[in-house]
């Protein structure tokens, strides 16, 4: 159950989203709350898939309705359909930023966006440019963990340059005030990673500990967070004494969150004048015509996003 309203972004047409909003709808308790559960989408969209799950209760559901002028095959991605899922998107986060509420996000294929934005790399970043917002921060999240990213969708070579004091400061600011706000975690122990194995080990495998990382821990210190690090990411998931950990890289963060509890996982956007809540997997395009998606991560970022305070 939710007690909130939000929004939601099915993603592409093609894949497992619609899928497995539909199951986490009408599968679940959720099917109670259809007057909080905001849709945008094609109606031909939910129509076709509620039809191959045999869902009949759609006349029910709150659906704004963008037209989707071509076809969609399932597990397969057109790049026709890039400026439907554009507008979808466009749409559903105007809708959260005007009504002050959620946005839940299905998933989308990156590649065929990128067919009409040049270079766009995920929702993180193209929210955080539409919105103008000054920083926004990854936080994946499931049972067991919740990992802030200071890096997103970038080249691992680039990582160590982008790894500076100003943008540790900035991303702990941001997951600490997500973990207050979302979580009601009123003083969040946060653990941060190292970049290099083992922390760098003093400076043997790399400086970026002690010329960014130390100090940015040492400046919010003073600010009143609860920090301890940098520690070495090979033994920092062990002990579970912390509320949260920020992590330097994606590969980082994501095969630990993902090994401990992938289905339940889910992607927040932090820094948005909005929450951002996603499913923690991909469009899945090769099992979308056989209808077997597991529909837990969205049920899970409905429930959060439903329920969480807005940021």
């Amino acid at each position: 159950m939710i007690k909130n309203p939000i929004v939601v972004s099915l993603g592409d047409p093609s894949g497992i989203g619609p899928e497995v909003f539909l199951k986490a709808i009408f599968k679940t308790e959720l099917k109670n709350c259809l007057d909080l559960i905001n849709i945008v989408s094609s109606k031909k969209v939910i129509e076709k898939i509620s039809h191959e799950l045999q869902y009949n209760e759609i006349d029910s559901l709150n659906i704004i309705n963008i037209d989707l002028d071509s076809d969609f095959i399932l597990g397969k991605p057109d790049k026709k359909n890039a400026s439907y899922v554009i507008e979808c998107l466009n749409k559903a986060a105007d809708f959260a930023y005007k009504e002050k509420i959620s946005l839940v996000t299905g998933p989308i294929n990156k590649k065929i966006v990128s067919s009409q934005i040049a270079g766009f790399s995920g929702h993180t970043e193209f929210l955080k440019e539409k919105f103008d917002s000054k920083d926004v921060l990854m936080l994946l999240a499931n049972n067991s963990l919740k990992i802030g990213v200071a890096t997103t969708h970038v080249a691992l070579k680039e990582v160590p340059q982008m790894i500076t004091k100003e943008l540790i400061i900035k991303k702990c600011r941001l997951l600490n005030q997500g973990l207050k706000s979302i979580y009601e975690i009123d003083n969040p122990k946060i653990a941060v990673l190292g970049l290099n194995p083992h922390a760098g080990e003093e400076g043997s495998y790399g400086k970026e500990e002690i010329e960014s990382i130390k100090p940015a821990i040492a400046d919010l210190k003073s600010e009143g967070l609860d920090l301890i690090g940098p520690i070495s990411a090979d033994t920092a998931f062990i002990s579970r004494d912390f509320d949260a950990y920020l992590s330097m890289y994606h590969d980082q963060a994501l095969p630990v969150l993902k090994t401990l509890d992938f289905h339940h996982s889910v992607n927040i956007t932090l820094g948005l004048p909005f929450n951002r809540v996603s499913v923690d997997h991909g469009t899945a395009e090769d099992i979308a015509p056989k209808f077997i998606a597991d529909y837990t991560s969205m049920l899970e970022a409905i429930k959060l996003a439903g329920n969480g305070n807005i940021a």
